[in-house]
């Protein structure tokens, strides 16, 4: 018994927290407005088009709403009393009855296109009809046009059934299939009811006429069936049925100006022919009834002729969009092609450039090879008439002396020296082994002229490479005969001139030294001889240096120092030079000019 109790209470709850929610707005009664002088009302509502419903910006309109906003404007106008409207979303058409039913305030008021029906008349009250309440049978657009209605029943066991919970429209349905078992599917909006009848090729339902023709113009495929349609006494606003508004409410909604007010809404919202056609009476002779179907059956072709010339006239806008799309993506391709093409010509172009350009660039690297080639050779050309010169000027000097034997020995190292001389004129580069016996042949000749004045060492390190090559001819010789005349010659001892040859990966170093009497004093000594120095072509040998270190950087390095005795006083020569030698230079000469 307790369970039993608990279960009841729990129940009662749920039903109470699941009932709609009374208005919460302050709602005052006539009374009190005309106490006041003003006052508060609230009217709930439901999103339906044309009656009620927010625009793209999200304000109220329709017929209901400017009608219910006129009433509030009118009370001021007739009475003076300022009424503050407040505008409530009850989320449903069956909300809004609810809450108007269990309303126990005066001032409320609903609004979603309520039919008068005597049920209702036991637990609300409605404002006087603003305009006529039909409701026609619609089906789908595949469905034949039914003129007989015992042929449409014989049809209905085999369609569904579509329509809205707790209205009108379900009652004439229920009427209609009385006894014959369907399937009844029921919505929450009368939109949602044509959309579902549009898709189902078996559905059909009732809707207002007002609906139907609105449906037709936002372009829901229905078809209105003539037959069955039913009529009541009229669509209205709601309100409690306790409220004491009645008579202020009768007064507004039975005066011409309300009338006048409703149908210029109506044509506003659907059109002025439509709104015409849906508030005028259509008669109770038969004549009059058949004219006021026609007049609404040209309507609805016009309205269905007008959204297929739309239609049509959307197909052709598609298919020219379509087309001129297609032009673009087409004008889009062939640019791009041409640009491609002229970006693909120009790279091309530019790598001919590129390929061209670097072949001039290899031929001017070419001809400035050979033209530094041509240039030692030049060099090389000038640096040897000196040596045959100074060798002339020693032979000359034994004969003069008539000694014949000296003089033949001469002769005879002379001709083994120019025979080395001329085998090296033609070569780019020679081996250490050439470059020691040239040094030799050359020291040894200037050994016999100047008897006795010095002597030479040249000595090779163990360690050297075999074969070793890469030496340009005629640079070393400059060095020694430099040492010989500005060194030896000018002091008044016996000199000695010591040549070594050494490997410092990836150099040959050749050490020239000598004895003699340091480079201050040889340059004073040749600056008392007017410039009649007897090695004038250090110019040239510098330059052939500098081409061959243009050609392959840090090849040649000279390093010249003074060698000094414990008193600080002069006491020779010495010269480092160093050949750059690569591994591939070790056996063969690779260096060219």
């Amino acid at each position: 018994m307790i369970r039993f109790k608990l279960c009841v209470f729990f129940l009662v709850l749920s039903f109470t927290f699941c009932m709609p929610e009374a208005s919460a707005q302050s709602t005052d009664s006539w009374q009190q407005v005309r106490q006041n002088k003003g006052g508060t009302i609230t009217a709930l509502w439901y999103d339906i088009d044309p009656f009620i419903f927010k625009d793209k910006d999200g304000n109220l309109q329709g017929v209901e709403y400017e009608l219910m906003e006129s009433f509030v404007k009118w009370i001021k106008e007739k009475y003076g009393y300022e009424v503050s409207l407040e505008w409530k979303n009850a989320s449903s058409f069956e909300n809004i009855y609810a809450e108007v039913k269990q309303a126990k305030v005066s001032g409320l008021f609903g609004w979603s296109f309520f039919s008068i029906t005597p049920a209702r008349q036991t637990e609300i009250r409605f404002t006087p009809p603003y305009m006529p309440d039909m409701n026609v049978l619609v089906t789908n657009d595949a469905m034949p046009l039914y003129n007989d209605k015992t042929r449409f029943l014989d049809t209905i066991s085999s369609l569904e059934g579509y329509t809205m919970r707790h209205t009108a429209m379900e009652e004439d349905l229920g009427i209609l299939t009385k006894g014959i078992e369907i399937p009844i599917f029921r919505q929450y909006d009368d939109y949602e009811i044509l959309r579902r009848i549009s898709e189902d090729k078996n559905a059909f339902g009732y809707v207002p006429l007002t609906v139907y023709v609105v449906s037709l113009q936002k372009g829901i495929k229905v078809k209105r069936q003539h037959l069955f349609a039913t009529e009541r006494e009229g669509l209205s606003g709601i309100f409690p049925h306790n409220s004491d508004w009645q008579p202020v409410v009768d007064e507004f909604f039975h005066g011409f100006e309300c009338k006048r007010i409703a149908s210029r809404l109506l044509s506003k919202y659907l059109g002025a022919e439509i709104g015409k056609i849906i508030m005028e009476d259509p008669g109770t002779s038969p004549d009059d009834q058949r004219s006021a179907e026609l007049e609404l059956l040209m309507k609805e072709r016009e309205i269905v002729s007008q959204r297929l010339v739309n239609t049509l006239l959307t197909a052709e806008q598609d298919k020219m969009l379509r087309n001129i799309s297609i032009l673009v993506v087409v004008i889009v391709i062939i640019i791009a092609a041409l640009v491609y093409n002229r970006y693909r010509i120009k790279t091309e172009l530019s790598k001919l450039l590129l390929q061209r350009n670097a072949l001039i660039r290899k031929q001017n690297r070419d001809i400035e090879l050979i033209n530094r080639k041509l240039h030692m050779r030049v060099l090389q050309a000038q640096i040897n008439p000196h040596f045959v010169f100074n060798s002339l000027n020693d032979l000359q000097y034994f004969i003069n002396k008539g000694d014949t034997s000296v003089s033949l020995s001469y002769v005879s190292r002379f001709s083994r020296f120019m025979r080395e001389l001329l085998s090296q004129a033609n070569d780019p580069e020679i081996s250490l082994m050439q470059e020691e016996k040239f040094l030799r042949l050359y020291l040894d000749l200037e050994k016999m002229r100047f008897t006795g004045k010095f002597d030479y060492v040249i000595e090779t390190d163990q360690g050297l490479p075999s074969g070793l090559s890469g030496i340009p001819p005629l640079i070393l010789y400059h060095f020694a005969e430099n040492a010989l005349y500005h060194g030896i010659l000018n002091n008044d001892k016996a000199g000695e001139i010591r040549i070594t040859f050494s490997y410092e990966n990836p150099h040959l170093v050749c050490v020239i030294e000598d004895n003699g009497c340091g480079r201050a004093k040889a340059k004073a000594l040749n600056d008392k001889r007017a410039l009649n120095e007897s090695t004038p072509y250090k110019k040239l040998l510098d330059e052939r240096i500098g081409v061959l270190n243009e050609e392959t950087p840090g090849r040649i390095t000279v390093n010249v120092e003074d060698l000094m005795a414990q008193d600080d006083d002069p006491e020779g020569t010495r010269v480092v030079v160093r050949f750059l030698v690569s591994s591939s230079m070790q056996n063969s000469a690779v260096f060219e000019y």
